[in-house]
């Protein structure tokens, strides 16, 4: 099978996927449940940036890291499939830009 026909064929899955999550109802909640895990999630990670003493110099490799720390025990926690705490840990990656934001204090 060729490139072209490959990609169409993924285009079409992921796009049934993301449909399924928009207009079904089981979809709904299990994206609101993604969704809600992600932000429990970004308000530990947040929490343990603005602890850090070091944050201001923190990498996004380092960001990463802590991430998968926190959404690792997270897991165990709370019993989340692999696949749920993949998804998780790209949602709260995400966001590293809005976080650098969030917690530079303004200068006086």
């Amino acid at each position: 099978m060729g490139k072209f026909k490959k990609g169409v064929v993924f285009g079409g899955m992921l796009g049934a996927g993301l449909m399924w999550l928009n207009t079904t109802k089981k979809g709904r909640e299990v994206r609101d449940s993604l969704l809600d895990h992600a932000a429990i999630v970004y308000g530990q990670v947040k929490e343990k940036v603005i602890e850090s003493d070091d944050w201001e110099t923190m990498t996004k490799n380092q960001y990463v890291t802590m991430v998968m720390d926190i959404v690792d025990h997270y897991a165990i926690q709370n019993g989340l499939s692999d696949q749920v705490k993949g998804m998780v840990i790209k949602l709260v990656t995400a966001q590293w830009k809005n976080l650098k934001k969030e917690v530079q204090k303004p200068k006086k």
